[in-house]
């Protein structure tokens, strides 16, 4: 066990690369849907080895989740790294696995930003060249980005 926990030691996991729509800079919108994802290419699994002796333990990373906190009390939990918007993949309701639609502003009113957190969550196993194995604590890397959340008012006139 002690191998297995210098393995994981030495595991460089990927940061989460924050992608959003409608874009980082740019505000979302109350009552507006807003797609979240990370860099789908780096959700794949990812190990280390240590070695002693005439044995190894091989431990792997595998992506589970990312937890969104979104700054404004809420948290979305995705199962997937998310999809990244297109105009090929638009759908008015938003996202089709990792969104969030602000439903008011925050405390310092329209155009106050709030921090948009993702939390990517691993679950980590290990393995031995005997062929033992089991489970070790999850691991998580996060990434943070200041967004601004405001409101579009808009007013109907009678004309003619």
């Amino acid at each position: 066990m002690v191998l297995a926990e210098q393995a994981r030691a030495s595991m460089t996991l990927p940061l989460p690369e924050i992608g959003t729509a409608p874009p980082l800079g740019k505000p979302r919108f109350v009552n507006m849907p807003s797609w979240m994802w990370i860099n789908s290419g780096e959700w794949e699994p990812v190990s280390a080895t240590a070695s002693v002796g005439a044995g190894s333990v091989t431990v792997v990373a595998t992506p589970e989740r990312v937890v969104w906190e979104t700054g404004d009390g809420q948290q979305v939990v995705c199962e997937s790294a998310g999809t990244k918007f297109s105009p090929a993949v638009f759908r008015e309701e938003g996202s089709p696995d990792c969104g969030h639609t602000y439903t008011s502003l925050p405390p310092g009113g329209a155009g106050a930003e709030v921090d948009l957190v993702a939390v990517w969550e691993w679950s980590v196993s290990w393995s031995t060249s005997a062929g033992e194995g089991g489970e070790l604590e999850e691991l998580s890397t996060s990434a943070t980005e200041a967004v601004a959340v405001s409101e579009i008012h808009s007013v109907v006139t009678r004309t003619g």
